[in-house]
């Protein structure tokens, strides 16, 4: 960081002032950092030199745009290209299509009406009919953050066979393959599966490791959403690894935790598998989001999986068909006998309504205290719940613990995602009690974790949200502070930067994050977003390897 550049110089950006992280695990360095067009020209001493636009960065470090890897904006893209949750917490790039669910493979049939019920409030339409075609509209119509999209298994599966719970048959699988070699073409990264949802969950190793052979063909990935993080987290991973070591490509463990009081420790045990594949040479990372709960449907939460076979319609009648009722909550109570327990330790305690737009006034409290206020046991009321909202009600969940955070953390290969749809302050959905990772999960660590409990450094920080997923993707020119980088440049204030999000009131942008820049532009600054749209789709080659 030491080149000169004179008076003749000329940039159109320069930032002056700050202390670079550059994304590597370097330490921070006072540099100044120069500005062409949408890359980064010249780190180094550039107070001699000319410039259009002069950004003082004193007191602020300056670190690569953070990359979050784990995100489902697709969702949300196509009503909100401003993404500003996002950006204010000082990510220029989002990964999406994780846990198997990618819009791109959705299409206006009626296989897909779930997805159609996620965008139909937002005024959302799926126009598209191809992955390529769902990508060039995200392009027509701007993005604030770059997107690298990923293939997902689920919404795969469900185009040629829907909700079928049944083994892939040949032509399924010739289908699937195509569409996803396509999909390739189009400029994916890589292949997700979501095992703990159906219909990605009917899927077995064969089938996963034959589509999984396809992305390794083309240099990609596999990341997996594990067929279970609580009782059987263990063995789930070793699925995973299996799935890898057939089909032979990299992969990513998603939001990895350990789920519920019993299994805490756990992550002890998967830590160890991983570290010993990396020994045999495999390529096996994480990626995790920093708070103790975890939010998703609450039917995925409480239901045998056999209840959840078919649409959500068939859900619903089984939960209102007295014999399959009894049966589904004999089964409940006998795989998790501490939900009996309805003391003011109860587990019913720990779950909390997220989004329940049919039933909004049921937001933001615990099952115990609805079931308490409606003279019901709490199994039933939420039950009664799912059944009366036709499955759409999600559920807040305080089911990890901080020493499995930290001990995911710590690992050397753990990169950090949100596991958020991006949206604002003011959209569509401000009303909904979403997770708060939403808005705070990159200045949450940087606080929580490096300032105030010290678990990392700030350049290790810094890495796991630039340098590691780039890495990662295969994002050559992203992750890095260095001459021909992309210019996605995040300005925080290392005393200040903070989640101001909370379970309470989750639409709260974070603070310390002074300016980000997109491609060179400033996207957001002085606790706003611009109206710059300078995001693009990041596609990979589409060639094989």
């Amino acid at each position: 960081m030491a080149e000169q550049h004179g008076a003749e110089t000329v940039f159109d950006t320069i930032l002056t002032g700050g202390q670079v992280l550059d994304g590597t695990g370097a330490a921070a360095a006072r540099a100044d950092i120069g500005l062409r067009g949408d890359r980064i020209a010249a780190v180094g001493d550039l107070s001699q030199a000319q410039a259009g636009v002069r950004i003082d960065a004193t007191g602020l470090h300056i670190a690569p745009g953070f990359i979050d890897i784990h995100t489902h904006s697709d969702v949300s893209i196509g009503w909100d290209t401003g993404q500003s949750s996002a950006l204010a917490m000082g990510v220029t790039t989002q990964v999406v299509g994780n846990c198997g669910l990618s819009m791109g493979f959705a299409n206006d049939g009626p296989n897909f009406a779930l997805e159609k019920r996620w965008i139909a409030p937002h005024g959302g339409r799926i126009r598209w009919n191809t992955f390529d075609e769902h990508l060039r509209q995200i392009e027509a119509n701007g993005l604030a953050t770059h997107f690298v999209p990923l293939a997902g298994h689920g919404t795969l599966r469900k185009r040629f066979m829907g909700m079928e719970e049944r083994p892939a048959a040949a032509e399924d699988m010739a289908q699937m393959r195509r569409e996803l070699e396509a999909a390739l073409k189009a400029g994916v990264w890589g292949f997700t599966s979501g095992l703990e949802y159906p219909p990605s969950a009917y899927a077995d190793v064969d089938e996963l490791a034959e589509l999984c052979t396809v992305v390794a063909d083309y240099g990609g990935f596999y990341a997996t959403h594990l067929r279970s993080e609580g009782d059987t987290l263990i063995e789930s991973v070793q699925e995973a690894l299996n799935v890898v070591e057939r089909a032979g490509l990299p992969l990513q463990l998603s939001h990895h935790k350990a789920e519920n009081r019993a299994n805490w420790g756990k992550v002890k045990t998967t830590l160890q598998m991983v570290e010993a594949a990396r020994e045999r040479g495999m390529d096996v990372q994480l990626d995790q989001y920093p708070y103790t709960a975890f939010m998703t449907a609450l039917s995925i939460q409480l239901l045998p999986r056999w209840a959840l076979s078919g649409t959500q319609e068939e859900t619903t009648a089984r939960l209102l068909d007295p014999p399959q009722r009894r049966r589904i909550v004999a089964e409940i109570r006998a795989a998790h006998p501490e939900w009996s327990d309805m003391s003011a330790h109860s587990p019913w305690h720990n779950i909390q309504i997220g989004v329940c737009r049919g039933r909004p006034d049921t937001q933001g409290f615990s099952l115990a205290i609805l079931s308490s206020g409606a003279g019901r046991d709490p199994l039933e009321f939420a039950l009664d719940l799912i059944a009366e909202t036709g499955g759409n009600v999600s559920a807040v969940n305080f089911a990890m613990n901080e020493e499995d955070i930290a001990a995911v953390l710590r690992y050397p290969w753990t990169s950090i995602g949100s596991d958020a749809v991006g949206t604002h302050p003011d959209g569509t959905n401000a009303q909904d009690q979403i997770h708060p990772r939403t808005y705070g999960t990159f200045p949450r660590v940087l606080s929580r974790y490096v300032r105030e409990l010290g678990i990392l450094t700030e350049a290790e920080a810094i890495h796991k949200m630039t340098g590691l997923p780039a890495a990662r993707l295969g994002l050559r020119d992203r992750g890095r502070i260095a001459p021909g980088m992309a210019a996605d440049l995040t300005l925080y204030n290392p005393a200040t930067v903070g989640d101001a999000a909370t379970f309470a009131s989750p639409h709260q942008y974070a603070h310390g994050i002074e300016t980000v820049l997109v491609s060179g532009r400033i996207a957001y600054t002085d606790g706003h977003p611009t109206e710059a749209r300078a995001g693009a789709v990041l596609r990979r080659s589409g060639n094989p390897k």
